[in-house]
């Protein structure tokens, strides 16, 4: 499957909308990346865990940051096992005494932020305590990223981040239209639900095309 950087579908809206759109980058952005996380991936998406400090109560998230999973109060980036957040297990350390005997304990104070303390918005994570210079593990999934930190999708997805743009961008300003005749207020609106349901099939083709099978695939039938 094709990759390609998510910027190429804000463009492709640019072209089919306005160009006055292109001053709000950042909100284009954002809402190229909800969409993508709503088309998902096939494979899913590894495990990463880093450590930041914060202080106050937003974080910006890194560029390859596809979804938050959870977030440990101190720095344990090298101990974190991702895969078994589900199960609620602290970080452990071993302590090697010989080669029979072998402790395994839990750092003190080691708690996880629990996930209504937080919230995932846009390229922030807003927390409800304030910290002050505190070290947080923030184990997330991430994503390919290019030179200039923009996502790598696959390229079944552009049409639909574009769609989903070119729908956003008709409801963010559609209040301009309430100024207008009837007639024309109207209009704006069945246009709207035309692009609503343009994007929804457009993802259902994404989800599709990345479930095909691979050339490779087919030729080992």
């Amino acid at each position: 499957m094709k990759k390609v950087p998510i910027r190429q579908a804000i463009l492709d809206a640019i072209d089919q909308s306005d160009e006055f759109i292109g001053r709000y980058p950042n909100q284009l952005l954002k809402w190229a990346k909800y969409i993508e996380k709503e088309i998902g991936s096939l494979n899913g998406y590894p495990f990463k865990a880093k450590t930041f400090t914060i202080t106050g109560t937003i974080l910006d998230l890194p560029d390859d940051c596809y979804r938050v999973i959870a977030i440990i109060q101190g720095n344990y980036e090298d101990q974190t096992n991702a895969h078994y957040l589900q199960l609620g297990n602290l970080p452990y350390q071993i302590d090697e005494v010989s080669d029979e005997i072998s402790y395994v304990w839990a750092p003190e104070n080691t708690t996880y932020v629990q996930s209504h303390f937080w919230e995932e918005i846009g390229d922030q994570l807003q927390l409800v305590r304030e910290f002050e210079d505190q070290e947080l593990t923030l184990v997330y999934q991430y994503i390919e990223t290019d030179a200039n930190g923009f996502w790598i999708v696959n390229e079944s997805h552009l049409d639909a981040i574009t769609k989903f743009i070119l729908f956003k961008i008709a409801m963010k300003y559609r209040w301009k239209i309430f100024k207008s005749e009837k007639l024309l207020r109207s209009g704006h609106q069945m246009m709207v639900k035309d692009l609503e349901r343009d994007y929804n099939i457009a993802i259902r083709h994404a989800r599709a095309e990345d479930g095909k099978e691979s050339e490779f695939e087919r030729q080992q039938k």
